[in-house]
């Protein structure tokens, strides 16, 4: 026998014993595992296959309207030079908590001192040139009395004591100017807050020709927030609910904008007085407490308004929630174990399912586990989530997807103007 036709049946038995004892352990296997177990085995062979299932929780939620804001400074002053010269010296650390009156700056005052000092001078003269006129004044009406001088005379003396005490009233106006250039030269903070980093290094000519920014210093605690509403909605929820209203003020909601809760609470505080006409909404601003000083002007932020309690609202597992370009949708398992395609409108999270707003009924059996065995249009074995699969493992997919994958893509929240 050549080497060839040995190989050939040597191949021939092998593929014979490896079919023989894939029928005995087949065998085995089906009988052993029962009705379950042939399902199973069923699908491993082409039929359908399981997949775990849930039914839809009610409860009542509490409803919200969401936007998107900005935080703003309740106040915030630019430090800038208001007098020229040399920077002498610069008293706070970049960043640092002030109170209003600390030092922050100061501008070399020699020469605005030598100013003050000329001005204090000029005005002791022209006070001395007020006091000698009045004398001479007071002794012109005594010798008018008797004559020995004109009427003339007695003019001209009152005209340089009303002269002199114009003078005077001038030299006090330069040294009110001299002293205020002085007091120029060391600034120091208007407001209570947070300063940013120094703008101007000591050794620099600030105020020549302008006002020289330095710093600026934010008020941290409170925090506005401003939105936009629409005016429908503007006066359907909001128009009577500020501070001193016959309402209770309306309380807001925080959150940054990348997480998903709303840490932050505050009210509203104030409506604009007038409508965009470009896109018909009106600016609202809240006020937010921010004792910890963690929101910053100018953030980016979540605002969430509270609308209302939801009756019976409808809640599934997040990770049923599934994704495509056309939004968000849930597969069920309708009429004779067929899969459904249900495009589906999130409301809120709540303890970790999330709220089906529409096209979701909560009677429908919607898939959370086995999501690639899962098509629509196509049959498959439902099983109650938790319950025993094929052989007497548990079920494919619960509170995961088959083969230990995540089951699903986490259901992130649209932006509608109302959530649940």
């Amino acid at each position: 026998m050549s080497k060839k036709a040995f190989y050939f049946v040597l191949v021939l038995v092998i593929a014979g014993a490896g079919y023989y004892g894939y029928k005995k352990y087949y065998g085995k296997n089906q009988a052993a595992a029962g009705p379950a177990g042939a399902k199973g085995m069923m699908g491993m062979m082409g039929g359908p296959m399981p997949v775990t299932v849930a039914m839809p929780v009610t409860q009542d939620v509490e409803s919200y309207y969401e936007f998107t804001g900005n935080t703003a400074a309740v106040e915030q002053v630019d430090i800038k030079a208001r007098v020229t010269g040399f920077l002498q010296k610069i008293y706070f650390i970049d960043g640092a908590e002030v109170n209003k009156g600390d030092s922050l700056f100061a501008i070399e005052p020699n020469s605005y001192d030598a100013r003050r000092d000329q001005a204090t001078a000029q005005l002791m003269a022209a006070k001395a040139d007020l006091e000698r006129a009045q004398l001479d004044y007071e002794r012109m009406e005594k010798a008018i009395q008797n004559n020995a001088v004109s009427k003339q005379d007695l003019t001209t003396k009152k005209a340089q004591r009303d002269q002199a005490q114009a003078s005077v009233m001038s030299a006090q106006a330069d040294l009110q100017n001299a002293e205020l250039n002085v007091s120029y030269t060391r600034i120091t903070s208007p407001i209570a807050g947070r300063v940013s980093r120094r703008l101007v290094d000591v050794g620099n000519l600030v105020g020549a020709g302008e006002q020289t920014l330095l710093a600026t210093v934010v008020r941290m605690q409170p925090m506005y927030v401003y939105f936009n509403v629409s005016e429908e909605l503007l006066y359907t929820h909001f128009i009577n609910r500020l501070p001193g209203g016959e309402n209770e003020p309306q309380k807001i909601q925080i959150g940054l904008a990348d997480g998903d809760n709303y840490p932050y609470e505050g009210f509203l505080d104030y409506i604009d007085n007038k409508v965009e006409p470009m896109t018909g909404t009106v600016s609202l601003r809240g006020q937010i407490p921010n004792t910890e000083k963690q929101l910053l002007p100018g953030m980016f932020v979540r605002v969430r308004v509270p609308a209302g309690i939801n009756k019976g609202a409808v809640l599934i597992e997040e990770q049923a929630v599934q994704s495509d370009l056309g939004g968000k949708y849930v597969l069920t398992v309708g009429a004779q174990n067929i899969v459904q395609y249900n495009r589906v409108q999130l409301g809120r999270k709540v303890d970790g399912k999330v709220v089906i707003a529409s096209g979701l009924d909560k009677t429908a059996k919607y898939i959370v586990g086995g999501f690639h065995f899962a098509r629509p249009g196509a049959p498959v074995i439902p099983m109650p989530a938790g319950a025993a699969g094929p052989g007497g493992a548990a079920g494919p997919g619960a509170g995961a997807g088959a083969g230990g994958a995540p089951a699903g893509p986490e259901a992130k929240a649209g932006d509608p103007e109302k959530r649940q």
